[in-house]
This record gives C-alpha cells, structure tokens and sequence, in this order.
C-alpha cells in the first residue's frame, strides 16, 4: 500500500466516523431510546429488515388486549437536540415523503396505527446518558404525536413539512402501553 492511498483511506475514514458521532450517532441513540422504553414498558419492539415506508419500530403487546390478540403499533423515531417550539409544541420539519408514510386509515391504507415519536436529545453524545452507581439516566425525553387524519402532501408541491408535537404528549411506560393497546385513540375517539 503507497502512503497517498492509506492517507486517502484515512481521510475518509475521518469523514465518515465524524459524519456518524453526530446526526447518525442521534438517530440512533433516540431509536435505541423508544427501544429501552419499550422494553420498560414490558412491550415488545422490533425493527423491520427494510425500511421502505418509514417505519423505525414496531411495538406489540405481548398478549391479548380484549379481543384483540397482539396489538401493536409503528413509529417513525426523529431526533432533535434544538428543538423550535410554537405555543406549547415542538414544532420540526420532516421530509414529505415520511410525513405522507404516517398518514391513513387503518385497515384501508395502512395495518396498524402509526406514530412520529421525537426525540429531544442532548447536543453531545457525550450527554446522552448520565450515570453514577445509583442509576443510569437516559436524556432528554420522547414525545408523541399523531397525524394518520391528517391531508396528504404533494411531494411535488414541496419537500418538507411542518409538524407540531404537543409537549403535553411525554411518552411514558404507561402512555406507551396506551398507544400500544389503543387506549389513547378509543379514550380521544369517545371524546
């Protein structure tokens, strides 16, 4: 190997690794995040081989709600370290393409309910998890919103779309398990 091949090997290296320590590195630390909440919450979360349809997690109730055996949900997991807030809401960008992937009714467009959860994390990664031998905390929080009612976009008329996630939506172990089982949609649908 001649040394401008390995300096060129090494450059790219750099770029790569310092391109994964910081979007990537968030997007995989919020995933892993709605994981471990999952888990928390005794749920059951998987992640397709594909991603196709925007989906990031799957997250099944180990077990029969009413008549309804093994419900689950699916969520797009976005992250954010600066969050922009209008009134009490997150509000941030996504690609039009996602935010039409969350859209629809179930059982005619789509299996199963699906969520964009967001992610509100720590700018450094060194942040992410705050640990001493009493306990390991996970920063910042996760919201919820739903949008499955809302209009579809024309990716042609533009790119990206603003959504607002309600600060009042903390995703929780119990709130989880609420969007898991239905809870959520049949208490805002009785309303």
């Amino acid at each position: 190997m001649d040394e401008r091949g390995a300096e060129l090997r090494s450059a790219a290296r750099g770029r790569w690794v310092a391109g994964f320590q910081s979007e990537v590195w968030q997007g995989h630390f919020a995933e892993g995040l709605v994981w471990a909440m999952s888990c928390a919450a005794g749920l059951n979360p998987g992640k397709r081989a594909l991603d196709t349809d925007g989906v990031d997690i799957q997250i099944g109730f180990p077990g029969a709600v009413g008549t309804m055996r093994y419900p689950l949900i699916e969520a797009q997991v976005k992250s954010c370290c600066n969050p922009n807030y209008v009134g009490d809401s997150f509000s941030y960008s996504i690609p039009v393409k996602n935010y039409n992937d969350l859209i629809g009714r179930v059982g005619v467009e789509l299996p199963t309910r699906r969520y964009l959860f967001l992610v509100h994390t720590p700018a450094t990664k060194a942040e992410y998890v705050l640990s001493t031998h009493a306990s390991s905390n996970f920063q910042h929080a996760i919201y919820w919103v739903d949008i499955m009612d809302h209009d579809p976009i024309d990716p042609e008329a533009q790119s990206t779309k603003r959504v607002h996630v309600p600060r009042q939506n903390l995703l929780t172990v119990d709130t989880l398990t609420q969007l898991v089982t239905g809870e959520i949609f049949q208490r805002r649908e009785a309303v």
